[in-house]
């Protein structure tokens, strides 16, 4: 029941200093797996007894909204918003989840996994993100607000997308991983591995596949494959491509995902919108990418506080159903929430037969109170 993961154990403050040297470009490795030349610690996490956390929560700063980009139908990623999607109220119920199955390709089947490409990718065409800020006092500033200092800091570069060789960030991850770590303490039953790669100053998070997991997808049963599809349709379903306001399709000619009246197609996995946020964790700063299925069409907030996460789940029949639901499901699901700043969770509860039958909307700040009253219920 012990996760263990492969990190740089307690590199000392020298390593951390800004590099000497700037690297023009990041790369991500060839694989999945660590560089066999790369010299690695093993660590473990040791979960013990969950009393061990329970201490005060440390201070979670909202989530900012850097920038966004797209995976498109084949998994090719662009530093757009073209993916994005809103969220559409289907006007009946009753969503057959199964339409489309036959000519479902599984995720894992059609591509490999990017791992960190996408974000790399994202970080090098976006270097004015990663600037050191500084208020301006003089008259050129914009009302004492806060701006680039390049020039100052050394960063003189002709270009402000170029990727300074600081990014003046302490990690970088995809919000997967970090679920992974906010649930441990209360999900012993599924093991992970990650690598933690420290590079010029910042520690990269890349999740490493398992054993268990490589299993687990290998052994899957026709049943559970097909569970696996419902929720990409689930997402179909209920989203459109068309910003509000509009009568006509962003893009007319594509195939799965393109229409709010046509929804006999399959869904597509590898398709998919990512944000890009950066918040911060007492003293340690985080960016992360994370993929949002849509957002509201009339939003009051801006990103990612007008996102939408959609999930689905069998319909609860027994007080053991419930006390499975809130224990496991919920939990995951505001811990993914959460940590991007997503605020609203609209879930479609389904029966065996993967016809969803009800909806129900969860507030992702409620989710922690709602749970603790009813346990002591």
């Amino acid at each position: 029941s012990m996760n263990e993961h492969m990190a740089n154990s307690e590199p000392d403050q020298a390593a951390l200093q800004p590099p000497k040297t700037k690297k023009p470009r990041l790369e991500a490795p060839s694989s999945g797996q660590p560089s066999s030349n790369i010299p690695l610690k093993m660590a473990e996490f040791p979960v013990g007894n969950l009393e061990n956390f329970y201490k005060p929560c440390p201070n979670y700063r909202l989530p900012v909204e850097q920038g966004a980009f797209s995976l498109d139908g084949e998994g090719v990623c662009h530093l757009d918003r073209s993916q994005l999607r809103y969220y559409s109220h289907p006007a009946r119920l009753n969503l057959d989840l199964k339409v489309g199955y036959d000519d479902y390709v599984p995720k894992t089947t059609n591509v490999p996994s990017n791992g960190l490409r996408p974000i790399l990718r994202w970080i090098n065409n976006n270097g004015e993100y990663f600037r050191p800020k500084l208020h301006s006092p003089g008259p050129e500033g914009k009302n004492g607000e806060i701006s680039s200092s390049d020039s100052l800091l050394g960063f003189g570069s002709p270009s402000k997308k170029e990727r300074p060789s600081n990014l003046c960030t302490n990690f970088i991850s995809w919000r997967g991983m970090l679920t992974k770590l906010l649930c441990t303490p209360y999900n012993k039953t599924e093991p992970w591995k990650m690598a933690a790669t420290l590079c010029d100053g910042t520690i990269y998070f890349n999740e490493i596949e398992t054993k268990e997991k490589r299993e687990r997808e290998a052994n899957q049963t026709p049943r559970e494959r097909e569970m696996c599809y419902w929720g990409y349709k689930f997402e179909d379903y209920m989203t459109t491509r068309e910003p509000p306001g509009s009568t006509t399709l962003q893009n007319p000619k594509s195939v799965s995902r393109s229409s709010t009246s046509d929804k006999s197609g399959t869904a597509n996995p590898l398709e998919g919108f990512c944000t890009v946020v950066r918040t911060r964790m007492n003293t340690h700063s985080i960016v992360m990418a994370a993929e949002v299925d849509c957002c509201e069409r009339i939003a009051k907030e801006k990103p990612p506080q007008n996102y939408v996460e959609l999930k689905t789940s069998r319909v609860i029949l027994t007080d053991r159903n419930k006390a499975s639901f809130r224990r496991y499901k919920l939990m995951k699901w505001w811990a993914q929430s959460f940590l991007v700043g997503v605020p609203k969770i609209v879930c479609g509860f389904r029966n065996d037969d993967g016809i969803v039958t009800t909806l129900q909307s969860f507030k992702t700040a409620e989710i922690p109170r709602e749970t603790q009253v009813r346990r002591q219920c």
